[in-house]
């Protein structure tokens, strides 16, 4: 009898213990430019993340934040138009018109799989 006890509470022991498959927070992986990088003629911004993207929760900005020779230069926003990739890891940000010399930030939001919003931002320099 103890036998026949033993195989089911074992088996109800493992899958109390196993450990459960969590689910990822989206992140952004890489950047191009990249994140502190000095680029020139930059006419899109790429970005990839982690993970597939939930397309109604991403939202993004890009400010230019500095001109040379301007100081207390007012955050800017700039004009783009966005599309997610096919594989939904990606976006990219098409410029109206290439970046003129200065600083400029990335910021970005969205939600993966686990719909957990997640953001950050990044900036980068244009020579």
């Amino acid at each position: 009898m103890f036998r026949n006890f033993l195989a089911p509470a074992t088996a109800a022991l493992a899958l109390l213990v196993a450990p459960t498959a969590a689910y990822a927070h989206a992140k952004l992986v890489s950047s191009t430019p990249a994140a502190n990088a000095t680029a020139t003629k930059v006419t899109k911004v790429e970005l990839k993340f982690n993970e597939k993207l939930v397309a109604s929760t991403v939202k993004t900005e890009l400010v230019m934040t500095g001109m040379p020779g301007m100081t207390d230069h007012p955050p800017m926003k700039i004009p783009y138009t966005s599309a997610m990739g096919k594989d939904g890891k990606s976006m990219t940000l098409m410029l109206k018109r290439p970046l003129v010399p200065g600083t400029y930030k990335v910021k970005w939001s969205a939600a993966g799989a686990d719909t957990h919003r997640m953001g950050s931002e990044f900036s980068f320099t244009v020579k």
